[in-house]
C-alpha cells in the first residue's frame, strides 16, 4: 500500500503543533512582576500558605514569609509558573521599599 502524502504532511503538522504546545506549556517557566501588588486575602490549606492578589491564588512556599504578610498591604511581587503547576511566589517585597522581606532566591 501506498502513503498518501497529504497523511504524512498532516502528521507533519501535527506533530509540530504538538511540540510547540508542551513547550509552552511544560517546558517554558512564565512569570510575572507586579509593582503595586494589594494583597486580597491569605489563606491557609494543611501545609500550603497562599495569597490571593488580583482574584489570583498564588502559592507562598515559606510559611515564615507568609505569616509577616499582610491583606491589604500593598507588595513588589514576582510570581511563576509552568505546566499545571500552581502559580508560586518567586520574590517579594514591600512596595516602594528596597530591604527585602523574603522568598526570593
Amino acid at each position: 500500500m501506498k502513503a498518501h502524502p497529504f497523511n504524512w504532511f498532516a502528521t507533519i503538522i501535527a506533530v509540530i503543533a504538538v511540540s510547540i504546545w508542551l513547550f509552552t506549556s511544560y517546558g517554558k517557566i512564565h512569570s510575572k512582576h507586579l509593582t503595586e501588588a494589594t494583597i486580597s486575602e491569605k489563606t491557609h490549606e494543611e501545609d500550603e500558605y497562599y495569597i490571593k492578589v488580583d482574584g489570583k491564588k498564588i502559592k507562598v512556599k515559606d510559611s515564615s514569609t507568609w505569616m509577616v504578610l499582610e491583606a491589604g498591604e500593598n507588595y513588589e511581587l514576582t510570581y511563576e509558573w509552568y505546566g499545571i503547576n500552581k502559580p508560586y511566589v518567586k520574590e517579594i517585597n514591600q512596595a516602594h521599599d528596597e530591604d527585602q522581606i523574603g522568598g526570593g532566591h
